[in-house]
Parts: structure tokens; sequence; C-alpha cells
């Protein structure tokens, strides 16, 4: 059960002495299908640094409904049926990093997040202001590098597609001339916190397929785009 805050006079002695603070953005936009990321740093007194917490995050801004639990790092069963599975920390609680990452995101998922600590000494805060979380469409597309094509001759064709979104793999694949079955390699790199999918097509053109396209498509679970050569 998600227990109510309570205003003891040491703890309001703590929060004007700004013992209590967080450092998050006011807002955060990700594309409908890919991941969120909210960034999250927060202090509390130092008394209580050999005490055990937990660290729960919020879809509300201020009612502590149960149904709006995020996530729950003490009890992963009273996060919200919508949440589960989807929702981590991406930093670590001990080191003050509070920071939430959400894999598959929805629209239903928009609105305002907030962050709270509850320690086994029955203290308890909740870190505001919130962060509000935005949720466009997903217009994100693979990129195709051309090359030249003579027909009889071997070529390779490059696509690749960006993401920050390291939790969640997307598929690359190709849609080609029907007569010309499509081979692909396939390859992940990664250069801070970018990874970059690529996949390189093999085929070889005919006269017959002039004026024909090729297709690189990126598919995640619940969304997909395209890019046409």
């Amino acid at each position: 059960m998600i227990r109510r805050l309570f205003f003891l006079p040491s703890l309001l002695q703590a929060v004007v002495s700004g013992q209590w603070s967080a450092g998050n953005p006011g807002d955060v936009t990700t594309q409908n299908g890919l991941c969120a990321r909210i960034p999250c740093h927060y202090r509390h007194p130092s008394n209580l640094n050999n005490e055990p917490w937990t660290g729960i995050w919020f879809n509300s801004d201020t009612q502590n409904k149960e149904d709006s639990v995020a996530f729950h790092s003490g009890d992963r069963s009273l996060e919200s049926p919508k949440f589960r599975h989807r929702t981590r920390l991406s930093g670590i609680l001990r080191n003050n990093d509070c920071s939430l990452g959400m894999d598959n995101v929805t629209q239903q998922d928009a609105g305002p997040y907030f962050f709270r600590v509850e320690f086994t000494v029955r203290w308890i805060y909740n870190y505001h202001p919130v962060t509000q979380l935005s949720v466009t469409d997903f217009t994100d597309k693979p990129t195709i590098f051309p090359a030249e094509m003579v027909a009889g001759q071997p070529v390779n064709v490059t696509c690749i597609f960006n993401t920050t979104c390291n939790g969640m793999a997307p598929t690359l694949t190709w849609a080609t001339p029907a007569d010309e079955p499509p081979s692909a390699s396939h390859s992940v790199t990664q250069q801070g916190d970018t990874q970059t999918y690529t996949s390189v097509l093999y085929l070889t053109p005919a006269p017959k397929h002039h004026g024909q396209n090729l297709t690189c498509r990126v598919t995640y679970p619940t969304v997909s785009s395209e890019q046409i050569l």
C-alpha cells in the first residue's frame, strides 16, 4: 500500500534547509512506440543515508493514487498494470540517481510524473515540481545511402537507423523486386548513448528492375516507418 506523506517538524526543517531537493526537467518529449527517459537526481538529509528506502514514480501531479504508480523499487506488483514490465530506474538509487526509463511508450503515458522516497523510519517525501511527458507521433525514418547501380554488376546498398532507446531493438528489413529476394547482413554499433542499426543489402540489378523501388523499413513492436530509394 502507498503510504501517506507525514509532515514531521524535523522533516519541515529539512525541507526549509534544502536537504531535500531534486533535479529533473520540466518537460520531456518522446515519440509513440519508442522509449522515454526522465533524468532525475535527488538529495535527502544525510542522517538517513544508512536507512533502507524505496523509490517510487507516480504518473500524476499531486494525487497519490495506487493506480498511478509507474515504478516501485520495493514491490513491482504495486505498479499500475499499464506500466508493468515497461519501466525501470536507468540510474542507481543509492547513488542519488532516480532517472526513470520507460519502453514502448504510448499516448496514454503522457502526463505529469513525480518521484517519491519512502524510508522505513516513516520519512516520506514527494519531489516536485513534476515532469510533464509529451508523446508525439512516430516520425523517425531509416536512411538509405544510394549506390551506383549497373545492370549485371553486384552492388551493396546500406540502410541505417539511429536510436537512443537502448532497451528496445528495432528490426531493419528490405522490400525488393519480387524476383530479387532480399539478402542482407545486419550489425549494431554504439557511440555514447546512440545505437546505430545497419543493414547492407546485396543484389545484382537487371535492366527489368529499372524504375523499381528499394524500401528499407524499421519496425518496433507497435510502430514502423520506411524509406524508399
